[in-house]
């Protein structure tokens, strides 16, 4: 007989998991500009997957019925944009100090990109969601990645969709020319950050004017 799954019982834990880190992450972005400091996170947002969607990708992985909660590692997903290559890095360290999760996959795509040219960090952790029943193990998957990288994998994604999953090789190769292109934009942006941050900036705002010359500018308004 055919495990029958109560979905909106079995989703709610997830559900919870992806408000609560949202939240969490917001909280540490938050925490770095009150701090006066750069924070590695950009933009936090997340999803569950819809029933469709685990259906479709348990039929394809052939999944049983019954292993769809151990064997389907992103029904929640959070999505984490960095501005910089580094950054996505920052942020995997913030992730493995973490005491609520346990970390037990990372595939990095940015060192070692998909064969279509996707790049992204994802990491695979265990959650224990707290709910009345109890703390239900889910699992979670964190995708962390550039702007660039995301608006390419957006692209990728939107013509997936397009094509039912079969994109024309001529577009295939060419979205791996614009990955290469928007991975020398990431890496062109982290240098030109690297060089910034060290140079030795001896003025603050308000300094540019020697004090004769700020003198004349404001007695200039009482004209």
């Amino acid at each position: 007989m055919k495990h029958i799954i109560d979905w909106k019982s079995f989703l709610l834990p997830y559900e919870l998991a992806v408000s609560g880190f949202i939240m969490k992450l917001g909280a540490i972005k938050k925490e770095y500009i009150l701090k006066g400091e750069n924070s590695p996170i950009e933009i936090v947002s997340g999803r569950v997957k819809s029933v469709p969607s685990i259906l479709e990708k348990a039929n394809r992985f052939n999944v049983k019925y019954s292993d769809i909660a151990e064997e389907i590692y992103d029904i929640a997903g959070i999505r984490i944009i960095c501005k910089y290559i580094d950054d996505v890095y920052k942020v995997y360290e913030l992730l493995k100090s973490r005491q609520d999760i346990e970390i037990y996959s990372v595939k990095d795509y940015i060192k070692n990109p998909k064969p279509s040219g996707y790049r992204s960090l994802h990491v695979l952790a265990k959650y224990h969601a707290e709910t009345i029943d109890g703390a239900i193990p889910i699992n979670v998957e964190f995708q962390i990645r550039t702007h660039a990288m995301h608006l390419w994998a957006s692209i990728e994604h939107s013509l997936k969709y397009k094509y039912y999953q079969e994109i024309p090789e001529n577009i295939k190769d060419r979205l791996v020319v614009a990955a290469g292109a928007s991975y020398k934009l990431d890496e062109e942006l982290t240098k030109i950050r690297e060089e910034v941050l060290q140079t030795v900036v001896n003025k603050t705002r308000g300094d540019e004017l020697e004090d004769s010359e700020l003198d004349l500018f404001l007695e200039s308004f009482k004209k």
